[in-house]
């Protein structure tokens, strides 16, 4: 796999400046809700991508609920998404490891 763009120096100045905006937006002690509504609205993160977190999130959760069976688990996921079976199976199967630090931070 080929060497991330994000070295860690980047990441902590990154930091450093959200730190600022977020806190002249928020000035009493913002929360990590109020951190990521502000990335969001600065359109730093996608919404795609909270989505697909969630996807994942959900995934994990309704596996075990739907005791393993993977049929019904990807049948709800697309429904509570509005999206097809499919592309849940994708989501699910190609975005895991895009969530992973080694995956979007080079140390």
């Amino acid at each position: 796999m080929a060497e991330r763009q994000n070295s860690m120096e980047v990441v902590y100045e990154y930091l450093d400046v959200m730190e600022k905006e977020v806190t002249l937006r928020i000035p009493d002690s913002p929360t990590i809700k109020d951190t990521i509504l502000h990335l969001l609205e600065r359109g730093l993160i996608p919404p795609k991508k909270v989505r697909n977190y969630m996807i994942l999130h959900d995934f994990d959760k309704l596996l075990v609920s739907n005791e393993g069976n993977r049929t019904h688990t990807f049948m709800d996921i697309s429904i509570k998404y509005n999206l097809t079976e499919r592309q849940a199976q994708t989501i699910v199967y190609k975005d895991r490891t895009k969530h992973l630090p080694k995956y979007n931070v080079s140390y």
